[in-house]
């Protein structure tokens, strides 16, 4: 058989799969590898996809600017400081833009859009998407534009009329055009409504404002041009940034939940990865006799590695395949949608983008499974021939105090991790596992050992099969990557779901402490309208009369709005004195709540979220200077975390903000109920004086957090998404593993009947068998999860600022046990039962 070419080692392949008992134990191997590259592909396209829609959006509204003036502040800036610009020598375009958020509603539905406002004049030399229209389209129109997909999903297509609410108003307006696929492209998902500059500032109710001039000048001029622009960026107090600034302050907001998804995303592909392996060593006894049988017959090792070679090809490529196909259908039906939590402030889209290192680091993954898999029983074979036999026994003795090391070097990392440095949170999974992996025979012999001594004492024959099995040498590499799978599948699950259940906890108490500084809220209308940040006229709302029903006590003024401080977005909260709890005391990470809340009211002073500060590298009682639209020198009364706003949040006095915004109109009214009323009770009261605008909503305390827990969750929603498809991936590679090892009993069990044993004692003893290997994986898997939970916990506490409640939640790891253990044994129920019914054989089997 030497020197076999490409002809024998196909052939030697077909012979092989004539077996139906090989046929699927391939099959099972591919399916494993499958799952595993199903959910690394998934993962990876959720992670790309978040942050395209922003970044195609700025550079298709930019185009070839350089640069930027941006207002501090919602309100804008005046054009006077357009001229300003356009006169300065070696400006060649200066592209006036007005933004503003508003809510567009159609016949069926409503939707927060970003309106822009720009010049019909300079379209042209604009980025692409402005470059679709003509100044005939926008010039003189009292209309909007809109991607087709939203206008279809609120029912509002082209010439027909839709309402804009812009604060608590409501302005008619016509839908002039839609854009689809071709005008704008993957921009065609984007919330973003286009509209003539003297219309959009005529629907905002800001005449003669803007709020961004993109400036493209010549290289040539390039240094005195912005030199310039910056002596008028100081006197107007306006910003001066790159032209895609926009991408850099998203990629700031996202910066925590792409860290955080680069954790998951590993470790889902590390879990993928290890069902992937386990699923072709449940296939090592088959393969090694293939490997026995042809080296007597005068294969070389060459030989050897050419025949497992291909069939790792050929097991591989079928697997990404598949697994891509499977992958992709899980991206869409599970990572259906862009997080909107963001869309407060920035124009998130829903695009989906799927690049070529998605594809190439799932088919490696895949491939790289499917070798190692294959070329397992290569070892042994190499082992054997270079090894004398009398050294064996000292081999194996030494492999396993090695294994104890390594476990426990591994534990000891990842401890050194949790405590030190979260920040090399996948570090520390991937140690993890390798103990958990390396430490799962020892582990696994032990538990097999104790309940060999459980099936004594009950005397059962089924139960003594299983043990037996179980114990067999030339079974026990499947065993061990059953329950294997079994413990990493229980590890992901028990992992993402106690991460998320700490989260979870900690946003609703943050979210809570926020809302509870008074009874009732009034705001604007929308669903993302929840921080609150869009202002309206005091006038919208009869103060008297809404002082005057029953049960309303004190009102005061809300302000907030978001201010760009270096890559930050901030959410500015400006509470007024009067209410009772202006900062949540229960977020406050330094400096004390009451003595924090005293000097806020007095002015001067400002709480700033941690990781602000540590980027301003400022303390408790530290001045500064805060960039708003009037810059203004404050000190800092306490660090808070970011109640659930990623790039940080800055709470200030409601006198200190109306002194450093020229617009300090309200953006809430925070009411307080009087003499014990029920606060619902008071809401219809409310509603029922009319003092309330229809554009305005009235909610309580208990309602509003209700939201805003609601949207605060999708911050990290893909965390639930991932965790999602490892539960999915999980019970497939749990159910293809079990169903694999029960199938290849088929030959053991036609060979024990004719000894006489009857089909209900097989059945109890391959239902044993599965319960065992079920139980040691779950147990020992929901024991790494529970520490992988705490450092995983930690890890986003420290990369998000979000607020986190650290609790080791068994509760999670029971409901993981048991789910996984239902379901697995209910799906190897059926099978056990169809191959116990195979007839009886004499022919010896082959393991």
């Amino acid at each position: 058989m030497a020197g076999i070419n490409l002809s024998g080692i196909v052939f030697l392949y077909e012979m092989r799969l004539k077996s139906k008992t090989a046929l699927i134990q391939e099959a099972f191997a591919v399916l494993g590898i499958a799952i595993g590259v199903a959910l690394l592909f998934a993962s990876q396209v959720a992670g790309t996809s978040l942050t395209s829609s922003i970044t195609q959006l700025n550079t298709q509204l930019v185009g070839s600017a350089q640069v930027q003036l941006e207002a501090r502040g919602p309100e804008g800036v005046s054009e006077r400081l357009l001229g300003e610009v356009e006169r300065l020598p070696g400006v060649q375009v200066a592209l006036p833009v007005l933004d503003r958020q508003v809510n567009v509603i159609g016949r069926s539905g409503e939707r927060s859009v970003y309106l822009l406002g720009v010049n019909p004049q300079q379209v042209r030399a604009s980025g692409p998407l402005l470059r679709r229209f003509s100044a005939r389209q926008l010039a003189g129109q009292r209309s909007i534009a809109l991607p087709a997909p939203l206008a279809s999903e609120i029912g509002a297509g082209p010439l027909q009329t839709a309402k804009l609410q812009v604060g608590a108003t409501y302005v008619e307006t016509l839908v002039g055009t839609t854009l689809g696929q071709p005008e704008i492209g993957g921009l065609v998902h984007s919330p973003v409504a286009v509209a003539p500059i003297g219309y959009a500032q005529h629907v905002a109710g800001a005449a003669g404002k803007v709020n961004l001039i993109f400036v493209r000048y010549s290289p040539a001029h390039g240094q005195a041009v912005r030199r310039a622009l910056g002596r008028l960026a100081a006197r107007w107090h306006v910003n001066l940034v790159p032209g895609t600034f926009d991408g850099q302050l998203f990629a700031k907001a996202v910066a925590p939940e792409s860290q955080s998804e680069a954790l998951f995303s590993g470790i889902s592909a590390l879990v993928g990865f290890m069902f992937a392996l386990n699923a072709m060593l449940i296939t090592v006894p088959s393969r090694r006799a293939l490997v026995e049988d042809i080296r007597p017959q005068g294969a070389s090792r060459w030989d050897t590695a050419k025949i497992l070679l291909f069939d790792a090809a050929v097991i591989g490529t079928v697997a990404c395949v598949l697994g891509l196909v499977l992958g992709n259908f899980l991206s869409l039906q599970v990572f259906h949608g862009t997080p909107n939590y963001l869309a407060v402030a920035f124009p998130v889209g829903n695009n989906r983008v799927v690049t070529w290192q998605c594809f190439a680091l799932a088919i490696a993954a895949g491939m790289a499974a499917a070798i190692a898999g294959v070329f397992w029983p290569m070892r042994e074979i190499l082992t054997r021939t270079l090894q004398p036999l009398a050294d064996r026994a000292d081999h194996g003795r030494g492999w396993t105090a090695a294994r104890v090391a390594i476990g426990l070097g591994c534990l000891a990392m990842t401890t050194t991790i949790l405590l030190f440095d979260t920040r090399a949170a996948l570090v520390g999974n991937i140690t993890l596992v390798v103990a958990l992996v390396v430490l799962m025979p020892l582990l696994f012999d032990a538990l097999v050992r104790l309940f060999e001594y459980l099936s004594k004492l009950l005397d059962g024959v089924g139960s003594a099969l299983a043990v037996t099995e179980l114990q067999t040498v030339h079974t026990r590499v499947r065993s061990l990557a059953i329950a294997a799978t079994v413990a990493v599948a229980v590890f992901g699950v028990v992992e993402f779901q106690g991460i998320q259940s700490n989260l979870e906890s900690g946003l609703n108490t943050a979210s809570a402490d926020v809302d509870a500084a008074a009874g009732l809220w009034v705001l604007p209308r929308g669903r993302l309208n929840v921080q609150p940040t869009t202002p309206f006229s005091p006038t919208a709302i009869d103060l008297t009369a809404l002082r005057r029903v029953p049960g309303v006590g004190q009102v005061s003024a809300f302000r907030g709005s978001f201010l760009d401080w270096g890559s930050r977005r901030l959410w500015v909260l400006a509470p007024s004195p009067g209410l009772s709890h202006p900062i949540p005391s229960s977020q406050v990470l330094s400096g004390d709540p009451t003595l924090a809340a005293q000097r806020l009211r007095h002015g001067g002073w400002a709480v700033l979220s941690q990781a602000l500060a540590e980027e301003r590298h400022l303390q408790v009682g530290q001045t500064f200077t805060l960039p708003a639209p009037r810059p203004m020198t404050l000190r800092v009364a306490a660090l808070t975390t970011n109640l659930g706003w990623a790039p940080g949040v800055l709470i200030l006095s409601s006198a200190t903000y109306a002194a450093a915004w020229p617009n300090s109109s309200p953006t809430a009214y925070a009411i307080q109920t009087a003499g014990g009323a029920s606060a619902a009770a008071v809401r219809s009261r409310i509603q029922r004086s009319h003092a309330v605008p229809p554009g305005l909503v009235v909610e309580t305390s208990a309602e509003r957090n209700r939201r805003r827990f609601a949207i605060a969750k999708e911050g990290l929603s893909r965390l639930t998404q991932i965790r999602l498809l490892v539960l999915i991936a999980a019970i497939l590679a749990v159910i293809g593993s079990m169903g694999a090892m029960i199938w290849q009993r088929r030959d053991l069990i036609a060979f024990i009947k004719v000894q006489g044993y009857e089909e209900a004692t097989l059945r109890r003893w391959l239902l044993c068998e599965a319960g065992i290997l079920l139980a040691v994986g779950c147990m020992i898997g929901a024991v790494f999860g529970l520490y992988a939970q705490l450092l995983g916990s930690r890890f986003l506490a420290t990369v998000t600022g979000f607020p986190i409640v650290f609790n080791v939640e068994v509760f999670a790891a029971i409901t993981s046990f048991a789910l996984v253990s239902v379901i697995a044994f209910a799906a190897v129920a059926l099978p056990g039962y169809l191959v116990v019914r195979v007839p009886a054989s004499t022919e010896s089997p082959a393991y």
